[in-house]
């Protein structure tokens, strides 16, 4: 048939004067050809073949230039990933039923169109092949039907022959087998039986109607008690239903003890259906009756003994774990206690611990800002860069609702609860979590513990729950401490009225600023100025105002001294009314326009007047602020209000007032 087809390819090709003609079948993840001419013949997936595009609708498709058809103009085959097919003709191969197995396929690289006439001819190929297919499925049809015939013919023979060896076989079998064969005529009355049968039955009386069977032979139902009446009898049912299996009943007979019996049977059928009688096997259970409740006894008692072992060991086990999962707790929150105490960043330890001790995937401390917010001052088990904020008014979240209750708040199921905050929980991921309130001895709120799971956690163990608070009593005093050590850090460096750096800390920040522009040594790395400032007629100001409002004159020009200058520069209070300020990488020169800025920012209607003295290479601070010092004397001598830059030469250069 391949060689045919091929045949009516070599023609359709001759026909269209196509370079490429495929004859294909397609299925439901397949482009296979049965015949190329001008292409290698090989199967393609369906999701790349042109041809699956269209052929199930039936009809014939020609397109002369398939790049200018939205169809097909993205296709692999023409845009250029497999191809660049342009003139396409595909005729649709429909059987008999009208399915659609493939195509009559034929295409070109350039673009034309075929005649009426040669549209015509490729349909009449196409019948063509379809008509190959028809008459090859009909021979193998045809094939399987003979072949059908020759084995029923074969199975006659066999099963005549069988049937005269089982006729031979019958008469053996019955005499010698432990099973009990009982034959009935169709009203059910006794007409064969085998020795078996015999045995048990005594002497058993053909043409006894079936309502006396059981009184004859003393049949009764499994349970030994209960007489079996003439529905209930297994060769009644055999009758009435057609076929029973493992009918079981007792057997009484005179002479014996009960046997137990299991009675299988089914119907006698002649050719013309009607019932010729039927068959009824007897197998003897007795002993396997008794084993079986023997058995079952001492299996009875072993479930009880391995029931009662088996919650013994349980109570024990989980008596064990118990103690175990305990001791480790404490050891672990003991061990975590240790870390937070002697942690050099105690926040950070504190939601380190939390994490530890509850096995979750992520912690955080949360803490009040004093600027209307709680926000996190700890975090483990997040990426770096995430920070996260409540406002302390917000209506939900849930770190919130712990810290206003002051108890304990876990949640299984986050998304969930009307109190989740929807952008805290997409921040941290949250699918489960418990959130510990952090409380003073007062029971002031200091912050609040959380800790998220990822995963779905329904239970909050007791002994998790006790650790979390403890914990967070432990938090409380060591938060407290580390607060309390940072405003003594605090007071020990800043002046606490002004609230800038004290005259202790400027000597370190001065001695460190001459360092660096030491190891500088020379350029605009190396420029450092000094300025001393020292507010004009305060003495006047505080004795007219009083004493308070001299205070408050000094820190507001703290505040407006300070929006003048960089990050790196250094404005510190020398002592009473008078300020001084390091400038690093500023000249004197350009120093001086920083001191104007400042004293033109003088509040309260109030002036100042500034020295400056830029650093020598040998100076120390010491000698810089004595030239700075002479400068501020100068400025002072020469009216006030003024800036003065101590040059080179030690000569004082008074500056214009502002």
């Amino acid at each position: 048939m391949d060689e045919q087809i091929d045949a009516l390819a070599r023609v359709a090709a001759v026909v269209t004067r196509a370079a490429t003609v495929t004859v294909n079948l397609i299925d439901a993840h397949r482009h296979c050809p049965l015949s190329a001419i001008g292409v290698p013949r090989r199967p393609i997936a369906r999701s790349e073949s042109l041809c699956a595009t269209h052929f199930t609708s039936g009809e014939a498709l020609h397109v002369p230039d398939l790049s200018l058809d939205p169809r097909y103009a993205d296709h692999p085959w023409v845009d250029g990933r497999l191809g660049a097919v342009r003139s396409y003709t595909s005729i649709p191969l429909l059987g008999p039923d009208g399915y659609a197995l493939g195509t009559l396929c034929a295409a070109d690289e350039e673009p034309r169109r075929l005649r009426a006439e040669q549209l015509a001819a490729l349909q009449d190929l196409a019948g063509a092949v379809v008509a190959l297919f028809e008459r090859r499925r009909q021979a193998t049809t045809n094939a399987q039907l003979v072949a059908e015939a020759e084995e029923q013919r074969d199975l006659v023979e066999l099963l005549m022959a069988e049937a005269e060896h089982r006729a031979e076989l019958n008469t053996a079998v019955l005499a010698s087998v432990d099973v009990g064969i009982v034959v009935t005529d169709p009203d059910g009355r006794l007409v064969s039986f085998n020795d078996t049968a015999r045995d048990w039955l005594g002497a058993p009386r053909t043409g006894l109607p079936p309502a006396a069977h059981a009184s004859t032979y003393g049949l009764f139902s499994a349970d030994g008690t209960t007489p079996l009446d003439g529905e209930d009898l297994p060769l009644q049912r055999v009758l009435s239903e057609g076929v029973v299996h493992d009918v079981e009943m007792v057997l009484r007979a005179a002479g014996r003890g009960d046997v137990s019996i299991t009675c299988s049977g089914r119907t006698v059928v002649g050719a013309g259906g009607e019932v010729l009688g039927a068959v009824l096997a007897l197998h003897d259970v007795t002993a396997a009756r008794q084993r079986q409740a023997q058995l079952q006894a001492a299996h009875t008692r072993l479930e009880q003994a391995h029931v009662q072992l088996e919650e013994t060991h349980a109570q024990l086990a989980q008596r064990s774990e118990e103690l175990s999962a305990h001791t480790r707790q404490v050891e672990a929150l003991a061990g975590v206690m240790r870390t937070v105490v002697c942690s050099a960043d105690p926040h950070q330890a504190i939601a380190e611990a939390a994490r530890e001790i509850t096995d979750a995937e992520a912690a955080y401390l949360m803490q009040p800002d004093g600027q209307g917010h709680l926000t996190s001052t700890a975090m483990t088990g997040f990426a770096a860069g995430t920070q996260l904020s409540l406002p302390m008014s917000s209506p939900t979240g849930l770190p919130l609702h712990a810290l206003r209750t002051r108890r304990q708040v876990f949640v299984a199921d986050v998304a969930h609860h009307p109190e989740a905050d929807p952008v805290m929980i997409a921040a941290s991921d949250t699918v489960s979590g418990v959130w510990q309130p952090v409380l003073n001895s007062s029971g002031e709120a200091l912050g609040v513990l959380g800790i998220i799971w990822r995963r779905r956690v329904d239970e909050l163990p007791a002994t998790v729950t006790a650790m979390l608070q403890t914990l967070a009593r432990e938090a409380a005093h060591t938060i407290e401490r580390a607060d309390l050590l940072v405003q003594l850090a605090q007071a020990a460096q800043h002046d606490a009225l002004t609230g800038l750096t004290n005259r202790r800390r400027w000597d370190e920040v001065a001695q460190h600023e001459i360092s660096h522009a030491t190891r500088a040594g020379a350029g605009p790395a190396a420029d450092l100025t000094f300025a001393l400032i020292d507010l004009d007629h305060f003495k006047t100001y505080n004795d007219t105002h009083g004493h308070l409002a001299g205070d408050e004159l000094l820190r507001s020009f703290a505040l407006a001294a300070a929006t003048h200058l960089r990050e790196v520069d250094t404005l510190a209070r020398w002592g009473g009314e008078e300020f001084v300020v390091a400038l690093p990488g500023c000249s004197a020169t350009d120093a001086v326009t920083v001191a104007d800025r400042i004293r033109a920012s003088v509040p309260h209607g109030q002036s100042a007047t500034i020295g400056l003295a830029q650093w020598r290479p040998g100076e120390d601070a010491a000698d810089v602020l004595d030239r700075a010092d002479g400068a501020l004397y100068k400025g002072k001598n020469d009216g006030r209000d003024r800036t003065v830059l101590a040059d080179e030469g030690g000569r004082l250069v008074p500056r214009p007032f502002l």
